[in-house]
């Protein structure tokens, strides 16, 4: 019986010094919060020249790609939907010279912040995500889903896109261009302009 009792205190030692430590870790994971500004709502728009989206056999290269979103300012943000994109247009896309149409749906998509960049402390890495497009050309269709990485410099207030994410087609035929599954790697360069000035994404 004194062993029984003796091996139940260890026991409950044991276990206590465990809670312990997982209160510590849960600690020390908590999530960042970030400083947005300017303050109050805003929208923003933005423009790239080098958009490319490209899955293992074909690359789609578009001339233009503009966006446009809104943000509300303020501290001790969460990083997860911390700007809405309302809209995104890509003009005069072409696969080996064959013109195709984009056609993104699902708005708004959500820009989201992570943290600083570990190589650059004017920047903030995250994602876009719930990006849905279709893309039409001459025996082709396919339709991609999914989220994309990049970043978000502050000083030059430029969003980079690095072609990192889970973006991949959902539904394709496109003569075997394309398939069902296929990785899409978007990237490009946004200029981004705030109505009420530069817009800064800052963890805290």
């Amino acid at each position: 019986m004194r062993r029984i009792a003796r091996n139940t205190a260890i026991a409950a030692v044991a276990m206590g010094a465990a809670l312990g430590l997982s209160v510590t870790q849960a600690s020390a994971t908590a999530l960042a919060t970030f400083a947005v500004s300017p303050s109050g709502a805003f929208t923003f728009s933005a423009i790239s020249t080098d958009t490319v989206l490209e899955v293992p056999n074909a690359a789609l290269v578009c001339d233009t790609s503009t966006a446009a979103g809104s943000a509300t300012g303020g501290t001790g943000k969460s990083g997860a939907g911390i700007a809405d994109i309302t809209n995104v247009t890509f003009d005069t896309c072409d696969v080996s010279g064959i013109g195709f149409t984009v056609t993104p749906t699902n708005f708004p998509w959500k820009l989201n912040a992570t943290g600083t960049a570990a190589d650059d402390p004017n920047s903030v890495v995250g994602s876009i995500s719930g990006i849905k497009a279709s893309i039409s050309g001459i025996g082709c269709t396919a339709t991609f889903e999914g989220d994309v990485t990049g970043r978000f410099n502050n000083s030059t207030q430029t969003l980079t896109l690095d072609g990192g994410g889970s973006l991949a087609a959902t539904s394709a035929n496109c003569l075997g261009l394309i398939s069902t599954g296929d990785h899409a790697a978007f990237t490009g360069n946004y200029a981004v302009t705030g109505s009420n000035g530069p817009m800064t994404i800052v963890e805290e």
